[in-house]
């Protein structure tokens, strides 16, 4: 899929958290088919997986228990991304849950509230759109999202 080259001069990445308290709103379904639909059109798309259920992950065909890098690695230990690259025309950082752990690693590091953001400034010129599964929580997981993110999308069930 031929994508729209990113230009440097101009180049707006739109961070999207999308982000509900309450599990069962479809924030994963929503986060992968957002990021399908903006690839059809040929956006570069990135998706943060940010939930340690991993639910974007599995969706996106990755098995977590078998992956050997996680969004984890990037906000404790200061890594890199780690990309999969061109999956249904876009790219995933995924998850494990091994970002339940990190989540208390979080605690008492030291500027925790921009370990994502930080991680995505590197990538930022690269994408278009930056999408981020969050938790169902407000804890600190969803709270590095909201920093790193430019908008927020909260998803609600409807009756």
């Amino acid at each position: 899929m031929e994508r729209k080259p990113v230009s440097t001069s101009d180049h707006l990445c739109r961070i999207i958290a999308l982000f509900n308290q309450a599990g069962g709103v479809a924030k994963s379904t929503l986060t992968q088919n957002l990021g399908y639909h903006l690839a059809k059109r040929k956006h570069r798309v990135l998706l943060i997986d940010l939930d340690p259920q991993a639910s974007l992950t599995k969706f996106m065909g990755l098995v977590p228990s078998q992956l050997q890098k996680t969004v984890a690695d990037a906000i404790i230990d200061e890594q890199p991304l780690p990309i999969h690259e061109g999956i249904h025309g876009m790219d995933l950082v995924p998850a494990s849950r091994v970002l339940s752990g990190a989540e208390m690693q979080l605690v008492s590091a030291a500027m925790r509230e921009l370990r994502l953001k930080e991680a995505i400034e590197s990538v930022l010129n690269e994408y278009d759109f930056i999408l981020i599964d969050c938790p169902p929580s407000l804890g600190l997981l969803s709270y590095i999202a909201l920093v790193a993110a430019t908008h927020v999308l909260v998803p609600v069930e409807t009756h």
